[in-house]
């Protein structure tokens, strides 16, 4: 009697190219995300340590996104002005604390999309474009997020720095692949979970409704809670939930061998 497909991967490990599909050990960070972290570690710290051009403070605070700011510069016609800190804004964080808390989830979250989008192994120019595709996943997560600070609250002055946004879309897109019934080749391969998909559905109320709580307690003067742009995290998440399948039919992935895909 031949043995199931995802028998035969756990016992001998399927290969192709170079390519393994499915398993791995737990804490191999791939190379890409590794990259955006340390990046981004470098970028804040750099901001720290570098006043503005104009002596009005850290770079930190002049790469932040402020919506009455970033509406006053597209009313004026400065489009780059503008663009600049949706993106900016992602690498910046207050504190080292958020720094290394935000590294830490890129790290969790990330590696699990860097196995779908199949960021390492494959043939060359395949893993290139896969690995710009998910760093557009991840920037565009984290536009999301900053945009609906700004719809929430336009004339806010307070700036938004942090890569929770970006990283919020990716835990959203982890749900819509991990928490699936059955994936017998491994992350990189199979259906997605549905939206409507009990697990899916459940973990993601559970998100929004913990940065909901965040965003009353704040309103009622907690002051721990004021800080946290959970509008942010919100918007992230819900854009990552709903845009992964568009960036998920677009990776280049290696070929299962004959027979079993």
């Amino acid at each position: 009697m031949n043995d199931r497909p995802s028998v035969q991967r756990r016992r001998v490990g399927i290969t192709s190219g170079g390519a393994r599909y499915g398993g791995g050990p737990i804490f191999n960070i791939p190379e890409p995300i590794s990259t955006v972290a340390l990046l981004t570690i470098i970028a804040t710290s750099g901001a720290w340590l570098v006043g503005s051009p104009t002596g009005a403070g850290r770079l930190v605070d002049d790469l932040s996104f402020v919506p009455v700011e970033f509406l006053a510069r597209v009313e004026n016609g400065e489009f780059l002005g503008a663009v600049i800190p949706l993106l900016g804004h992602i690498f910046m964080h207050g504190n080292t604390g958020h720094l290394l808390l935000n590294m830490a989830w890129l790290v969790v979250f990330g590696s699990g999309i860097a196995r779908r989008f199949c960021l390492e192994g494959g043939e060359p120019d395949a893993r290139s474009f896969n690995v710009l595709l998910f760093v557009g996943f991840y920037l565009s997560c984290g536009i999301a997020g900053a945009f609906l600070q700004f719809i929430w609250d336009p004339l806010s002055p307070i700036g938004l720095v942090g890569a929770s946004g970006a990283i919020s879309g990716l835990m959203a897109g982890t749900l819509r692949f991990a928490l699936r019934l059955f994936a017998p080749f491994g992350a990189e391969y199979g259906k997605l979970a549905p939206v409507t998909a009990r697990p899916v559905l459940m973990a993601s109320l559970v998100y929004i409704g913990l940065n909901g709580a965040t965003g009353i307690a704040g309103a009622m003067g907690v002051e721990s809670a004021k800080i946290i742009a959970w509008q942010a995290h919100v918007g992230g998440f819900v854009f990552g939930l709903f845009a992964f399948p568009l960036f998920d039919r677009l990776v280049r992935r290696p070929k299962l061998p004959f027979g079993l895909g």
